[in-house]
């Protein structure tokens, strides 16, 4: 094998891709949708900030994903909000933005969409497997000993997809190098990592800017699991 193949295996991840439309749709509540009514527990009404409810954006059904990043597989579904009037959204959820999570599909009911709250016409959503690449800057790109990687681009899905890497535009996304008070050491004390992410997606007239893009991670320091983090990149 040859040092440059070795470099590509050892940076090759699988990814979910999602194209949106493009199938007939199933109408199945559950089913991986932009636009369409979101589920919630019998517990949980409609986000609102204020009097302003949140916009949807979509719906990830994870047991119909052929590949789910193993920082997701206790998740069986998720749903995104975000706050289209914000000036600013924040770093962690629920500050201009909310990703709701399920353990399980049981007992998770569509609920009624508020005037404006969404896309006019939603789209179910097709899976694709695919192989992702890391792009020149992520951190975690893997070096292989005795190869120079300079310039060699590996290809990196510019898509909206769960697993795979991130698909930086500026750098790195700000878990990576945010420094805590309290110890002055890089990182965020709850070690955020990737896990999915929503590139701007004409079909429905979803735009993070210039054709951007937003990047989800996930607390992985121990009780941090519950935690969500956003970064926003665009051109």
């Amino acid at each position: 094998m040859s040092s440059l193949e070795e470099f590509r295996r050892a940076n090759t991840r699988r990814a979910t891709v999602l194209t949106i439309g493009g199938l007939r749709p199933t109408r199945n509540p559950l089913a991986t949708h932009f636009g369409l009514a979101p589920v919630a527990s019998s517990e949980e009404s409609w986000p609102y900030v204020g009097d302003r409810p949140l916009f949807f954006i979509c719906q990830l059904n994870l047991t119909e994903a052929p590949f789910v990043p193993e920082r997701l597989r206790d998740l069986a579904l998720l749903t995104v909000f975000m706050d289209m009037e914000a000036r600013r959204l924040g770093r962690e959820n629920g500050d201009g933005w909310l990703v709701r999570s399920y353990a399980t599909l049981e007992g998770l009911r569509p609920l009624a969409i508020p005037a404006g709250a969404t896309v006019p016409r939603g789209f179910e959503v097709r899976y694709e497997l695919a192989e992702d690449h890391p792009v020149y800057d992520d951190p975690e790109l893997k070096v292989v000993p005795g190869f120079n990687r300079n310039g060699v681009h590996l290809e990196n899905i510019h898509r909206t997809k769960m697993g795979g890497y991130a698909s930086n535009i500026q750098s790195e996304q700000w878990w990576w190098y945010t420094y805590t008070p309290e110890e002055m050491l890089p990182g965020h004390p709850s070690e955020p990592r990737y896990c999915f992410q929503i590139a701007s997606e004409d079909k429905v007239g979803l735009y993070w800017g210039d054709n951007g893009i937003l990047y989800f991670a996930r607390g992985t320091a121990p009780d941090c699991e519950t935690q969500w983090f956003l970064d926003t990149q665009c051109y």
